[in-house]
């Protein structure tokens, strides 16, 4: 039997390096690539010859964030699974990515034992929570809440509108911006606007500093 494809995405060279190691000592993982941002990510995973069984996904990355990534990924490749391998823990992050189509997610601190279990449960086409937030997940359901997170002017933004916010957080221009997401400086702009506009936000330090509490953008020197 060929050995299920895995891409791993990570900003994290040493992380990549370790899972790697860890994938490939399994008789029935083989990781035929790697990305180290989303952009990177997409245009990895759908550029290969044949689609990747499983993708394991980091979520906060320069560029294009995971959850971004995500949603393109399942959108053109319903078939192939996803696992989210994240610091990332708080209920909204964990049911943003499961209503994106993630069928698991796994916590950084996670033994290997219970990764290498992550990643056959998902390939035996289950879904996987880390035990840690599983109970959390399952409590906030269990109340009748269809999500875990109040209505706020952040679900109001467009996913590219989220993407284009990442970027200028990040210091790219509207030059650069439109270059990364093959769209025109001109649309950059009015997804910018608009941005500011519904965050009611007035300069780049306020939406880098949105960004940041958002997950979308890592604080530098933390």
């Amino acid at each position: 039997m060929e050995p299920k494809k895995v891409v791993i995405v990570d900003d994290n060279t040493l992380l990549r390096e370790g899972l790697c190691l860890m994938i490939n000592a399994d008789e029935i993982l083989q990781v035929v690539a790697e990305a180290s941002d989303g952009i990177t990510a997409v245009d990895t995973v759908l550029g290969l010859e044949t689609p990747p069984d499983l993708v394991i996904m980091d979520l906060s990355m320069p560029k294009m964030d995971g959850l971004s990534a995500i949603k393109e990924i399942n959108r053109q490749l319903p078939d192939t699974k996803i696992l989210t391998l994240t610091i990332h823990d708080t209920d909204d992050f964990v049911l943003e990515c499961f209503e994106s189509g993630v069928s698991g997610y796994c916590l950084k601190d996670a033994s290997q034992d219970e990764l290498i279990k992550a990643f056959h449960v998902v390939m035996e086409g289950k879904t996987y929570i880390s035990p840690g937030i599983a109970d959390k997940v399952m409590e906030g359901y269990l109340e009748g809440r269809k999500t875990m997170k109040k209505e706020t002017t952040w679900d109001t933004l467009t996913q590219r509108e989220r993407e284009v916010l990442k970027l200028v957080a990040e210091g790219y221009s509207s030059k650069e911006i439109a270059e990364l997401l093959y769209i025109s400086p001109k649309t950059v702009e009015r997804h910018r606007s608009n941005i500011m506009n519904k965050l009611d936000l007035h300069n780049v330090s306020e939406l880098t500093l949105f960004a940041i509490d958002k997950g979308l953008v890592i604080q530098k020197g933390r």
